[in-house]
């Protein structure tokens, strides 16, 4: 998908990178110039894709992502619906994540960005029959960035890029137990979201006006399907999870002083996908946990000339040392778990490498590392959690790419329970 608009473009040096920091290195790098007309569109104007989110509390993030086979009373995970089936009463649960990134690029040059989301937001309750019912909102990739640059295309300007928006999904969750040992769930899934690239151009100039263009991208708000399931015997819990594959058409609309082109007939393919995973205790107060999850993107989930896809893949291990309980007489400290967690990330996307402007010219895939710790404390009237989840990461490879990123990112959770209520 590409989308021609009367504003000449070339690639020059970053002067500065904020909010999705890589996002923005990586988005710059496939800006290219051409003789009358340029493309105003970056990577992430294809489809709204963006950085692939971690659709999860701050708990799981702790142990690195691996919580599909989460099996608990008030411990559940985003990933497996089934999970949930454990509920007892009302739980409501909402998660913050700042950010702060260190881009390096081309020439040793040198960037810092900050940033902060909300990735998730749930709510459940449990039904008579041993059903249980959810709702939650959750992003899936985050598209977000902003770029200022000096041109000299034409005549001197400054040039700032814009983006907004990314793939967000809606889940509507229903599970229930079978038994101790077994637990079934269902989401059906609902993808939203949208984004939007604006390029503004102010003139050295002051008898040329500040010009401004946009690109939206749009698809059809549709539904798909997630199937979990749990077992757990003898302590040992396994976890599954299918998703299902959704075509979405999708518009991109181009808007330039008096002129506006609308393209259709493109269509984003939601890969099929799962997740397999266990947990289980070591000791008498350690538990371990991992899983693999995959998303089945490929080269026919979108057409573009600036970005291909592969499938998406994450390993995540995790470690937890239970607290004591305060009847038990332990300290606060003896009371607090102790997690730590390891994940590796291939995102889809494959990229143009360094120094070409569309993937004719080759591509690169990114990788992501992440070592994770936290720990949390349970409410006095043990209602609710507080959970937080401290991350160290890098991601890109400035050889192929031009850009690579260190990362921290902090999780704060906060869950409150029925008991809270009364």
């Amino acid at each position: 998908m590409t989308s021609r608009l009367p504003v000449p473009v070339r690639r020059r040096g970053m002067k500065r990178i904020s909010r999705a920091a890589l996002a923005a290195a990586l988005a710059f790098a496939t800006l290219m110039a051409v003789p009358s007309a340029a493309r105003a569109a970056s990577v992430y104007s294809v489809g709204g894709l963006g950085e692939p989110q971690l659709d999860e509390g701050a708990r799981i993030r702790a142990l690195g992502g691996a919580g599909v086979a989460e099996f608990g009373v008030d411990h559940f995970s985003q990933v497996n619906p089934a999970s949930t089936a454990g509920v007892r009463h009302l739980l409501i649960q909402g998660t913050i994540v700042p950010t702060y990134r260190r881009v390096s690029g081309p020439g040793g040059t040198s960037e810092s960005a900050s940033e902060t989301e909300v990735p998730l937001i749930r709510a459940v309750v449990r039904l008579p029959g041993r059903f249980v019912l959810g709702a939650s909102y959750a992003i899936g990739t985050d598209a977000q960035f902003q770029i200022d640059r000096d041109d000299t295309a034409g005549t001197a300007s400054a040039l700032r890029i814009e983006g907004t928006g990314g793939i967000q999904l809606i889940r509507i969750t229903a599970s229930r137990e079978f038994g101790p040992s077994l637990r079934f769930g269902i989401d059906h899934e609902i993808v939203a979201g949208h984004y939007r690239e604006e390029w503004t151009r102010d003139f050295a100039d002051p008898d040329l006006a500040t010009s401004r263009d946009t690109l939206e991208s749009r698809y059809e708000r549709l539904g798909r399907w997630r199937v979990g399931v749990q077992g757990n015997l003898r302590g040992w819990t396994v976890g599954g999870v299918l998703e299902t594959k959704r075509r979405l058409p999708l518009t991109s609309i181009g808007r330039a002083a008096g002129s506006m082109v609308t393209q259709g007939g493109t269509n984003l393919i939601m890969p099929s996908g799962y997740a397999v995973g266990a947990s289980t205790p070591v000791f008498s107060r350690w538990r371990v946990a991992a899983q693999y999850r995959r998303a089945n993107w490929d080269r026919s989930s979108l057409a573009s000339d600036l970005v291909d896809l592969r499938p998406m893949q994450r390993v995540s291990f995790g470690v937890e040392r239970l607290g004591r309980k305060a009847e038990d007489g332990a300290s606060w400290r003896g009371r607090l778990p102790i997690r730590m967690g390891i994940s590796v990330l291939e995102w889809p996307d494959l990229l143009p490498v360094a120094g070409a402007s569309t993937i004719a010219g080759g591509t690169a895939g990114v990788k992501e590392w992440t070592l994770s710790l936290g720990t949390g404390i349970v409410t006095q009237d043990k209602g609710g959690n507080i959970d937080f989840s401290l991350e160290a990461g890098s991601r890109g490879n400035r050889d192929e790419l031009g850009v690579s990123e260190r990362f921290v990112r902090a999780a704060f959770t906060l869950q409150v329970g029925d008991d809270s209520w009364k």
